[in-house]
């Protein structure tokens, strides 16, 4: 094989990236939503079958360049998902490797590549994966109606109830009320509508106001981060039980990577406060990923590729970040 692709789908836009062996980007690009759950499988087969066709176009190369190719594709439902869109594909794209996993899945292979870890994605929504051996275990992340805590729309929800509150005289005055008007161009009395209308984006997009009240001291603020935050400890927590039960040996440590939006951007605040309320018997290092979780994706798609050498991931890590601004 001489290339890899590697995909990073999401419910809003998806990543595509195609690279040599050793990890240099060649080119990128990115199309629309790939999520199944959210599009159904034949239309995410579709758009993510149109992405690889780019990539090579844009590289120079024909379709059948697909022949030398890797492919790798971390997408978001991909778990539920997964077997019938490597059906789809299999079917469009003639690669020589092809598999679909997860989002969560390249996440944890771009900062923990090898060995036991796990990842805590927290972004519109929120779940942690444990990686146990060869197995990948999920642990919450299963849709607002039936799970809640640590997501930006979690957030963002506590923060328009906070406000309401306080504008009915049931809850106690907050910073949130003068930054979600700001926000939302009006009070979020004015606002119902549009909220109901647009649902969880938008809802989620008003995490932000939460950390900035924060940063100005405002406890309701504080309340609600610390709550949310404490959901993320919990996954970490459940992650560590779930490695170490029935094992005669125990770790020293359990690596985990924070990925997603809040994460990224509410970092180091973020990723401290979480830290702090996981329990201390727990060894858990957590840090923030560093690397767009594509860069997951051509590190899974390198593991494909049978050429009996061992992958210095130190070296695939630093071609792909000396090659891309993605």
């Amino acid at each position: 094989m001489t290339y890899c692709i590697g995909i990073d789908g999401g419910g809003t836009k998806t990543l595509g990236v195609l690279t040599d062996l050793a990890g240099s980007v060649l080119t990128s690009a990115t199309v629309g939503a790939t999520n199944p759950n959210d599009i159904t499988p034949e239309a995410s087969a579709d758009r993510l079958t149109e992405l690889c066709h780019t990539l090579l176009e844009q590289a120079g190369l024909t379709h059948d360049a697909l022949r030398e190719s890797s492919l790798f594709f971390g997408i978001a439902g991909g778990i539920n998902h997964g077997p019938t869109l490597e059906r789809l594909l299999g079917d469009r794209l003639t690669a020589a490797a092809l598999r679909v996993r997860s989002d969560a899945h390249i996440l944890l292979s771009g900062e923990v590549p090898t060995g036991d870890g796990a990842c805590i994605i927290c972004g519109t929504g929120s779940a942690c994966f444990l990686r146990r051996g060869k197995e990948l275990i999920r642990i919450g992340g299963w849709g607002y109606l039936l799970d809640s805590g640590g997501s930006g729309y979690d957030i963002g929800r506590d923060a328009l109830e906070a406000a309401l509150r306080a504008f009915d005289g049931r809850g106690e005055p907050t910073r949130l009320t003068d930054l979600l008007a700001t926000r939302l161009g009006g009070g979020v009395n004015t606002r119902i509508t549009e909220i109901y209308r647009e649902g969880k984006p938008y809802i989620a997009a008003c995490a932000p106001a939460v950390f900035e009240a924060a940063r100005q001291g405002d406890p309701v603020a504080e309340s609600i981060l610390r709550r949310n935050a404490r959901k993320l400890a919990e996954y970490i927590e459940t992650a560590w039980r779930l490695l170490t039960e029935d094992r005669q040996t125990v770790p020293d440590s359990l690596p985990v990577v924070m990925g997603g939006g809040i994460s990224q951007k509410a970092s180091p605040y973020w990723r401290d406060l979480v830290a702090s309320l996981v329990n201390p018997s727990v060894p858990a290092r957590i840090t923030v990923a560093d690397m767009p979780p594509v860069f997951g994706a051509v590190v899974e798609a390198r593991k494909q590729i049978p050429d009996g050498e061992e992958i210095d991931f130190p070296a695939l890590r630093k071609a792909f970040s000396d090659s891309t601004s993605v």
